[in-house]
């Protein structure tokens, strides 16, 4: 994993595996200060990922 700094801000990119599809997503924004991860199921769905509202 690589970290990249613009002298605010954390960054590295992020590949997610779900039933052998994968995806790659740049530009995600280290917070450590943060409890939680969020990333956006719109762009989870690309591989498979679907939201559901129980």
């Amino acid at each position: 994993m690589q970290i990249s700094s613009d002298g605010q801000l954390l960054t590295t990119s992020l590949i997610i595996t779900f039933r052998g599809r994968i995806l790659q997503v740049n530009d995600i924004i280290i917070d450590t200060g943060s409890s939680h991860t969020v990333i956006s199921p719109d762009i989870l769905e690309e591989i498979g990922v679907l939201y559901e509202n129980l």
